[in-house]
């Protein structure tokens, strides 16, 4: 008897507790949710604009051209230093031939919402020299939803690279040392034309959708260069990214074959109580 009425007392308590741990789990607010614009401190708004549900960084590992060939005896040096040019010779074979990459890092941001346009318009108020490095673009458009591109961290030579360029003891025919120049490589949007940008950029969604931009603008200079690209809401009087959409990618394709994959999960672009893109 006395069993029977310990779980009858235990139940409820029972369920207090788990009301109240779900209470504890539930994730903190965001400031976006909490406050208006207005209330937004610069470092909340540079982060509404680096690392938000509209903001990704993307880092990829691009090509540099050249060839790397690694010896038995751990040492690195430059095989080819350009698909167009013959491979270097060295009195022994090299262990293995392999491409040499670069780290970069870009920021991609979905600039027609309005989350986004909030947060430029506090950073005007309060630095607008920060905003500038945030590569605002010039103009957008009701029709399209557009998607801003810029390098945060141009393509660089790895810490560990570094450290085996320098450490190399490759000699010439004469005994000289050889030292290897460090790679140079541009970003992956630099030097190509508006009609390359469109082409090699699309927006993917998850109702397996892909959209070409109808078009693209440069707009900044120097830290604070942007590429924006704008894709259309609407294709044959159908909405692109209708109610239900879990998530939109925008991919592009350098030409050496690099991908820039950034993916935003439409469900959480949630501001002043609706979606927005």
């Amino acid at each position: 008897m006395n069993l029977v009425v310990f779980k009858r007392r235990a139940f409820p308590c029972l369920l207090v507790l788990l009301a109240a741990s779900a209470v504890v789990a539930l994730p903190p607010e965001k400031f976006w949710q909490s406050k208006p614009a207005g209330g937004w401190s610069e470092e909340e708004a540079k982060e509404l604009l680096i690392k938000s549900p509209w903001a990704v960084k993307v880092e990829i590992l691009q090509q540099s051209g050249r060839q790397l060939a690694r010896f038995a005896n751990g040492q690195v040096a430059v095989y080819r230093t350009s698909p167009e040019n013959p491979p270097r010779v060295f009195d022994q074979e090299p262990m293995r031939v392999e491409q040499e990459f670069l780290r970069a890092v870009y920021g991609v941001r979905w600039s027609s919402a309005q989350a986004v346009q909030d947060g430029l318009k506090r950073l005007e108020e309060l630095s607008p020299v920060i905003k500038g490095t945030m590569a605002p673009p010039a103009e957008l458009s009701p029709n399209h939803y557009v998607v801003t591109v810029r390098v945060i961290t141009p393509p660089e030579e790895t810490t560990v690279g570094a450290f085996e360029r320098k450490s190399q003891d490759i000699r010439d025919e004469m005994g000289r040392p050889v030292y290897d120049e460090a790679p140079r490589v541009a970003d992956i949007l630099s030097g190509l034309d508006d009609a390359e940008l469109k082409e090699r950029a699309e927006l993917a969604t998850s109702a397996k959708l892909r959209l070409k931009p109808e078009k693209v603008m440069r707009h900044g200079v120097g830290t604070g260069e942007g590429f924006s690209f704008f894709f259309p809401r609407t294709v044959d009087g159908r909405e692109t990214l209708p109610p239900g959409t879990a998530w939109a990618e925008f991919v592009f394709e350098g030409r050496r074959k690099d991908k820039m994959k950034a993916r935003f999960n439409l469900k959480e672009m949630i501001y002043q109580g609706k979606q927005d893109y």
